[in-house]
């Protein structure tokens, strides 16, 4: 076998690069965290501290103040099947196509199509039935009853 030559060679082209400092990261310097159960204890101690200064203040028996000062529970996410038919369809339409595929019972005044949602083009959902046969189908809005999430 031959030999590797193992010259050194001088750099035949040269260019000048200037030495540039790394960037320094900056830190965290806040942290929050949104837990429930340490917000409301939070927001009683809160509540209890303003209900005494309010109280002092008003003259307002205590009952009163507290109702004045609760805050409702943030809204929280709805089932699927929770929505209205117009929610439902709305839904249909803004999921994006590269989500995957989901199965959908299509209840209608006639019968029931299950399949996949494919469009809207004004008032009429074009879906993939695929039972009872596979074929496209196109149904009036106004003829909907229900949809159903049926699954993957």
């Amino acid at each position: 076998m031959g030999r590797k030559r193992s010259r050194k060679q001088s750099p035949l082209f040269y260019i000048n690069q200037p030495n540039i400092d790394l960037p320094q990261p900056d830190m965290q310097k806040n942290f929050s965290f949104n837990n429930r159960e340490e917000m409301s204890e939070n927001l009683q101690v809160q509540n209890s501290k303003t209900n005494e200064v309010d109280y002092e203040a008003n003259g307002n028996s205590e009952e009163e103040v507290i109702h004045e000062t609760e805050s409702p529970d943030p809204p929280r996410k709805r089932n699927f099947n929770e929505y209205t038919l117009e929610e439902k369809v709305k839904h249909l339409k803004l999921v994006p196509a590269s989500v995957a595929k989901v199965k959908y019972e299509f209840i209608t005044i006639e019968r029931s199509y299950t399949g996949y949602f494919m469009e809207m083009k004004g008032e009429v959902l074009f879906i993939h039935s695929i039972s009872p046969r596979k074929k496209s189908v196109s149904i009036f809005k106004e003829d909907l009853v229900d949809i159903k999430r049926v699954g993957l």
